[in-house]
């Protein structure tokens, strides 16, 4: 999936088709005046669903809307979050979004905040077995948000709230929960991806990191331990398997292979210098095995893990095939 400076796809998940503009109106707004792809996700709706609900999705600018099941709300009464995150999953995964947006678990400004925490909560299982980022959006301000202040915006969803007959206050805030920084790469929602300045820095940064990781482990690689008489060479593995998870972890901590690839850089230049005859005619890296696996390996680990395709983690086929005999959106073509 490419992103350029933003999501282009962005799917909206509510409980009922009020909370559109009730919950999400300016969030929405905004993203459609940006250029991106809009859609709703309905989890309850009515089958004789009214013109109103219409002309405020026109309103808002909503690209397409689904209903998981049109049944009045009745489902809320007896669903469990992680039944209803089964068809959300599958919705997810037939959908395609690059990043999901729903209610925050508290203060969201829901017409039903008892049915929005239940959303909230099969969204997060949700979008964590999709492999999606997952928003949050709420009614007052939070910690790491970003407050949704286009007049533009505020204007369309003031009106959208009109439509209803609603006058409640109209703020609105988007956020990412905490726990889903530390599990799933951040994908900027507005803002985009990091700028020119930020990638020279962490360009900078990881090459002076892998030096000095190749520094060390060049240093050291040579090192064995002798145990009941069998000579472990401690140096080399230790040498091979920090140097795979320096290089993993850049490439799974950043959305961009820009880090991991600096380190690489840096690692296999610094080895390479100091594989050079040193004054005096010191040789850190001899011409021996470990030498020779020093030398080599370190390159094939980066070809291995910064060459690697970057893949989104997606539900497994079992759980897919399970989940979506259920998913009333089954197989929508929205494309």
């Amino acid at each position: 999936m490419t992103v350029k400076d933003r999501a282009q796809r962005v799917l909206v998940i509510v409980s009922r088709p009020e909370d559109e503009a009730a919950v999400f109106g300016a969030t929405i707004a905004t993203l459609v005046q940006r250029g991106t792809e809009l859609i709703v996700l309905s989890c309850s709706g009515s089958p004789d669903s009214s013109a109103i609900d219409a002309s405020v999705r026109e309103l808002l600018g909503i690209t397409a809307h689904h209903t998981l099941r049109e049944d009045s709300g009745r489902q809320f009464s007896s669903l469990t979050p992680r039944a209803l995150a089964a068809d959300l999953a599958a919705a997810i995964t037939s959908l395609k979004p690059d990043v999901v947006v729903s209610y925050a678990s508290s203060n969201s400004g829901a017409t039903q905040p008892t049915e929005a925490l239940l959303v909230h909560e099969a969204s997060a299982l949700a979008t964590e077995l999709a492999g999606v980022p997952l928003y949050t959006a709420s009614s007052v301000p939070v910690d790491r948000g970003v407050t949704v202040s286009s007049a533009t915006a505020i204007a369309i969803k003031r009106r959208a709230r009109e439509m209803y007959g609603d006058e409640l206050p109209v703020g609105e805030n988007i956020a990412t929960p905490v726990e889903y920084l530390r599990r799933l790469r951040r994908r900027e929602l507005v803002i985009g991806e990091r700028s020119s300045v930020e990638r020279v820095v962490l360009a900078v940064a990881s090459t002076a990191v892998g030096a000095l990781v190749g520094l060390v482990l060049t240093a050291v690689h040579q090192s064995a331990i002798t145990i009941l008489g069998a000579r472990i060479p401690w140096g080399i593995i230790a040498a091979l398997a920090l140097t795979t998870a320096l290089v993993l972890g850049l490439r799974l901590i950043y959305d961009t292979r820009v880090a991991a690839s600096f380190a690489s850089l840096g690692v296999l230049l610094m080895s390479a210098l100091l594989a050079m005859s040193m004054p005096g005619g010191t040789i850190l890296i001899p011409a021996n095995v470990v030498g020779y696996v020093w030398t080599f390996a370190p390159v094939l680990i980066v070809l291995l893990v910064v060459g690697w395709p970057r893949v989104n983690r997606q539900a497994s086929m079992s759980s897919r095939d399970n989940i979506e005999l259920n998913s009333p959106v089954k197989g929508a073509d929205i494309s």
